[in-house]
């Protein structure tokens, strides 16, 4: 064969397979479709000690050992591979604790495949085993939750999710304070994966506007949308003064905007502007 072919078959092979920091075994004997399943080949790479529930090995003596074969991988990012074998316990419950989590937070969403990972091997499950959860884990399709086990320590768990979810996007170019309304949102299904913020998934029950202008398709978060205030600026609002038992009402002027129990200047009839508390739609009282 040409030397040049040679040359481009072995440079299109390398990148072709990337090693992996991380891996599981089921048996002693490590083979190369263990690491690479898509490889055609196999042949073995190591044997993994009696008894030894966490092997690690340094990136170099891998790929030599593909290279011996005619294979050539990509081990430049790693130094060393762990391979921990993998531990015989049933992770039901603590998948459908996750699936639970994760729907509770988005309704709408649709779960294909959870696959969760002890860190290092477990022997068995604590019963009624309780997964603790970052405090922003839904808005990532991977991450980490740990559980305490029978003497009170720590265990984690790695977990990566298959899943799609519903959002909402934008139809058109939408302007600041603009409601939210089925003319300007249209729902999308995408691949859940990772957000800065967490997604709107269904209009709000509560009148919402928009915290900016947005161009359309834009997909919402919770950060662009906020709810519409009880008092508008511009608004007529009805001023109540209570006096013990007796309560009088009158007509005013909103000049500023606010939400449940805010302090916001209104301006009455007479043109005299003064302070008071918003206690309902478009009602202040006076104090």
């Amino acid at each position: 064969m040409n030397i040049f072919i040679i040359l481009i078959l072995f440079f299109l092979n390398v990148g072709a397979y990337n090693l992996q920091e991380d891996y599981l075994f089921e048996r002693q004997i490590i083979y190369s479709n263990d690491l690479f399943p898509e490889m055609p080949q196999k042949f073995e790479l190591l044997r993994i000690p009696d008894g030894t529930t966490h092997y690690r090995i340094n990136a170099q003596v891998i790929s030599k050992s593909f290279e011996l074969h005619g294979i050539a991988i990509d081990s430049a990012k790693v130094r060393f591979v762990n391979f921990t074998q993998l531990s015989p316990i049933d992770l039901t419950s603590l998948e459908k604790q996750l699936s639970s989590a994760l729907l509770e937070r988005y309704p709408t969403m649709s779960i294909d495949h959870i696959l969760i990972t002890p860190h290092g091997y477990m022997k068995s499950l604590p019963k009624s085993s309780k997964a603790t959860f970052e405090p922003k884990f839904f808005q990532n399709a991977k991450g980490t939750f740990y559980i305490l086990d029978e003497q009170g320590l720590r265990r984690y768990f790695d977990y990566s999710i298959n899943a799609t979810i519903n959002v909402l996007q934008t139809t058109r170019k939408v302007d600041r304070k603009e409601v939210l309304s089925d003319l300007n949102v249209e729902s999308k299904m995408i691949p859940f994966s990772m957000f800065n913020d967490s997604p709107v998934t269904l209009l709000p029950s509560k009148t919402s506007r928009f915290r900016a202008s947005f161009k359309e398709g834009t997909l919402l978060t919770e950060r662009n949308i906020e709810a519409v205030p009880l008092v508008l600026r511009g608004q007529k609002v009805t001023v109540v003064i209570q006096s013990g038992t007796v309560s009088v009402e009158f007509d005013a002027t909103a000049t500023q905007e606010g939400g449940l129990y805010d302090m916001i200047t209104i301006q009455k009839n007479d043109g005299k502007r003064v302070k008071a508390k918003v206690i309902g739609e478009n009602r202040v009282e006076l104090l």
